[in-house]
């Protein structure tokens, strides 16, 4: 009897613990969303110090960057200075996977908010879309940033249109036998999409970790970081997402 009551105290006493430590949690993000706030959406130079001062330490190659991105909870300054942010990283790739499907949309406007953010800061920003930046600065080769923006059509539903077109015969390939092979599928995949490289890591926002349907087949071997438990965007925890990737131990199925 006495054990049994000993327990439900020590249940009790945990999740007492647990809440304050959650209220805690809670108002030193808040502290901390204000002072972002009051110090405006722009890219600062404080970021910039900070970006280059601290990317240097993040010895893993990071290549592809996605981006879950959802218009009910991000603004477009937040987007744009993610982008500047990986601009100044040195991240050759960067994709926003469109939850809600506004911003594909609405391309034209991310566009014009990552431009006013970039005044003064060298590199080129291409975007798969609009293929009329020539990717350099005043006529010296600069690093270049590529821009690609996917939604939720771009996974299963368009692997389901490319297995159409195969079956329909609407696109040539080299058949080997009557049944259709992976090969011939991931050459079509190939026509469909931008030949970018599969994505390295994955940055969200809020408590769960879904990927929506984000491009199925190119994920394996990706990693998925939170960025903010509450759909916060800063320099801070940027960083800190690039950092937890640089911990990541990847074994390749070993």
């Amino acid at each position: 009897m006495l054990s049994r009551r000993l327990r439900q105290c020590l249940f009790i006493l945990v999740h007492w613990i647990v809440n304050i430590l959650v209220a805690v949690y809670n108002v030193y993000y808040r502290f901390r969303d204000k002072k972002y706030i009051a110090q405006g959406d722009e890219v600062t130079k404080s970021d910039i110090k900070l970006v280059l001062e601290h990317v240097p330490k993040v010895t893993k190659k990071l290549k592809h960057l996605v981006i879950q991105t959802d218009r009910d909870q991000h603004t477009y300054s937040d987007l744009a200075r993610m982008v500047i942010w990986s601009l100044l990283a040195g991240i050759t790739y960067v994709s926003f996977y469109d939850i809600s499907g506004h911003l594909k949309k609405n391309e034209e406007q991310l566009f014009l908010e990552v431009e006013k953010k970039k005044k003064g800061i060298p590199g080129c920003i291409k975007w798969q879309r609009k293929p009329d930046l020539n990717g350099y600065t005043n006529g010296l080769r600069a690093h270049t940033i590529v821009i690609n923006i996917f939604t939720h059509e771009d996974g299963l539903p368009k692997v389901a249109h490319c297995i159409q077109q195969i079956a329909e015969e609407k696109v040539k390939c080299t058949r080997e036998s009557s049944e259709f092979t992976a090969q011939e599928l991931d050459y079509v995949l190939k026509l469909m999409y931008p030949s970018i490289p599969d994505p390295d890591l994955v940055l969200y926002t809020g408590p769960w970790c879904c990927t929506h349907g984000f491009l199925p087949w190119q994920i394996r071997l990706t990693e998925f970081v939170q960025l903010s438990l509450n759909n916060s965007v800063n320099i801070d925890n940027y960083l800190g997402a690039l950092y937890r990737y640089n911990k990541c131990d990847q074994r390749f199925g070993k």
